[in-house]
């Protein structure tokens, strides 16, 4: 009985198993769950290729497109300097200075008219002219500084102008970089002259504020001379006010005996 049964079941097994291939088995969450992956790969890959292609019209030059030589300024002006035929060897030094710098200020020592030392001038005033020496340091200060700042501004200008050549070769440099129209440059490339051109543009900016300040400077030293020259006239004005009655009093007290003791010779 037990051998018969277990023959029955060892041929139904067979049976099942030689005619697996022909059921199909169908799961509708299975099913469900690969056709949504499907759809999401197919998304996914559409986003990726429209980001693909906008990359690629990012990368493009606008050589791509249009000429980039309209952009470079044609005959742009340069530098010059111009020598005095049969100059005088100071004023050769002072136009060195103002093309190559002078920090010694040798240059306008050389043109500039030298002032006769103060000595005793102060002593020989004596205590009683003390707006008199105020005046006189006043003069002498301004002097001094129109001198340092003169010396200063010589200075720049000179070492500014004898950087020139260095600094125009760099700009054509970077232009014809910026103007070259090859097409298998890299945006680091790219990005690499745009950083060259601020390098340029942030040392131009230091160039033009050294200028500033000596312009400005200079003109400091105009209005502490102008302000001297102002507070100059204010004083003889003061003192006209607060001693111009008692002094005209005294010469016509004086005119009035000199008119009664005259006798015609």
């Amino acid at each position: 009985m037990y051998l018969r049964r277990t023959a029955i079941i060892a041929a139904v097994w067979c049976t099942l198993s030689g005619s697996a291939g022909a059921f199909v088995v169908f799961d509708p969450l299975n099913t469900l769950e690969h056709s949504f992956l499907n759809g999401w790969r197919e998304t996914i890959g559409i986003v990726l290729t429209q980001q693909l292609d906008t990359i690629r019209q990012l990368a493009k030059r606008l050589s791509a497109f249009t000429s980039l030589g309209k952009y470079v300024a044609p005959n742009a002006p340069l530098w010059s300097t111009s020598g005095i035929n049969n100059a005088l060897p100071a004023s050769d030094a002072f136009m060195d200075a103002l093309n190559r710098g002078d920090q010694a200020g040798r240059g306008y020592a050389a043109v500039a008219r030298s002032r006769v030392p103060v000595g005793s001038a102060f002593a020989e005033l004596g205590e009683e002219n003390v707006a008199a020496e105020d005046a006189l340091r006043s003069a002498l200060a301004t002097l001094d500084i129109a001198d340092s700042v003169i010396m200063a501004g010589t200075d720049q200008t000179g070492r500014i102008r004898g950087n020139r050549r260095s600094e125009v070769d760099t700009i054509a440099a970077l232009e014809s970089d910026v103007s070259n129209g090859d097409q298998e440059q890299s945006t680091t490339a790219v990005l690499d002259k745009i950083s060259a051109a601020s390098l340029i543009r942030a040392r131009q900016q230091d160039t033009r504020m050294e200028l500033l300040t000596a312009l400005t400077e200079q003109l400091l030293v105009d209005s502490k001379r102008d302000r001297d020259t102002d507070v100059a006239a204010m004083n003889m004005q003061l003192t006209r006010l607060n001693r111009g009655r008692s002094v005209a009093a005294s010469l016509l007290a004086g005119s009035a005996d000199d008119f009664r003791s005259w006798r015609q010779p």
